[in-house]
């Protein structure tokens, strides 16, 4: 049996994950982008504007690496669309729903939480920043229940 110090083991073994990094991550972010621009596409086709998919970018493909289904982050998208949200209240409202993706919440879940927030807020007489603070307030309270959940597993 041949002895190899501990530091030459280790070295060997960080080497060998970031080879195996290096071959699994690309494929990875190829398969994102595919489901993205297939996403992208879909949306195209039900006259949604290039406008409105740029502002959602960002947060898409966050829970599309969240693991989020193309078919319900589709769903979400298309019901904020139909409802004509815009500019930043659209930005608050899909990086909401993302940062509940990425804490394990369910995509249509999340986005209930969001518009719901947002939509009590209007309905209150606030606007901007007002709608975007309670939707962060819905946001982080959602968090914190699914943090009692998870603790409580």
């Amino acid at each position: 049996m041949i002895y190899m110090p501990r530091k030459v083991i280790l070295f060997i073994v960080a080497v060998s994950i970031i080879f195996l990094s290096a071959g699994i991550l690309p494929a990875y972010c190829q398969d994102s982008d595919n489901t993205f621009e297939q996403l992208k596409l879909e949306l195209k086709n039900e006259g949604v504007t290039e406008e409105f998919i740029k502002i959602t970018e960002k947060s898409v493909k966050r829970m599309i690496a969240s693991a989020a289904p193309a078919a319900e982050i589709r769903t979400v998208l298309l019901d904020l669309w139909n409802e004509g949200v815009k500019g930043r209240a659209l930005k608050n409202a899909i990086d909401a729903v993302a940062e509940l993706v990425a804490s394990g919440d369910d995509t249509l879940e999340a986005a209930k939480i969001a518009s719901g927030a947002a939509h009590k807020a209007q309905a209150e007489g606030l606007s901007g920043f007002g709608v975007g603070m309670r939707v962060k307030k819905a946001v982080q309270d959602r968090k914190g229940y699914l943090k009692t959940l998870k603790n409580n597993d």
